[in-house]
């Protein structure tokens, strides 16, 4: 599929709410002299036009961000921009502001830094290959997982009294937050990113980077240094 192809039937969002936590200003974090949202629209850029990438956002930051790069913003209203609120309310208000022709939707979370433009093309084609409702990336890995409930623990990827060799387990596929694409109209009906007849599909671990510690930020910083 073609850029004009995509872009007639793509929109991308990137939701950008001010006030992380764990990391202080964490979209805007300098890594190279760029800022970290600058690695999600470095390769965004590659897939989609301009106008076809829509920031949403309470950060003064991302509004002039959005307007060097010539990007679409969204000026998201305080009470959805909280600890405990969802992605789910920022999408549902950006369709409220925008009156788009494309019938789906690209989530890109600017956490996700290492994605690149061929993990986007790879979404889009199997989303449109199998004609799913909505697709997620993951990356795939055998682990051995326990969990504790009631401090007893529980294997949950294996069995420890008949534990197998790695190469002989099931694999473990991590959603690992970095694409999310679905089909607008259903999208309102649900009001979840993951819904209908959906599937994932597999990039690399290197790439699947989450940002969501300082831990995490080291990380990607020695990735790129």
């Amino acid at each position: 599929m073609d850029k004009k192809k995509i872009n007639e039937n793509f929109v991308v969002i990137i939701p950008l709410r001010k006030g992380s936590k764990r990391i202080k200003n964490k979209n805007f974090t300098l890594i190279k002299n760029k800022p970290l949202i600058y690695y999600t629209y470095r390769e965004a850029i590659k897939v989609f036009d301009s106008e076809n990438i829509f920031v949403s956002s309470n950060d003064p930051k991302a509004k002039k961000f959005s307007k060097k790069f010539k990007l679409q913003y969204i000026d998201r209203p305080k009470k959805i921009c909280k600890d405990n609120s969802k992605t789910e309310d920022a999408i549902i208000h950006f369709l409220k502001q925008k009156k788009i022709s494309a019938e789906n939707i690209v989530l890109l979370q600017a956490t996700s830094p290492m994605r690149t433009a061929k993990d986007i093309i790879n979404g889009i084609n199997k989303y449109n290959n199998k004609k799913l409702d909505s697709i997620f990336s993951v990356f795939k890995e055998k682990n051995f997982l326990w969990k504790k409930n009631n401090k007893k623990l529980y294997s949950i990827s294996f069995d420890y009294k008949n534990r197998k060799r790695v190469q002989n387990m099931e694999n473990i596929y991590h959603e690992n937050g970095a694409v999310f694409i679905f089909n607008k109209k259903k999208f309102t009906k649900y009001k979840n990113r993951i819904f209908g007849k959906f599937d994932f599909f597999e990039m690399n671990k290197s790439n699947s980077i989450d940002i969501d510690y300082k831990q995490d930020l080291e990380e990607f910083i020695k990735y790129i240094t």
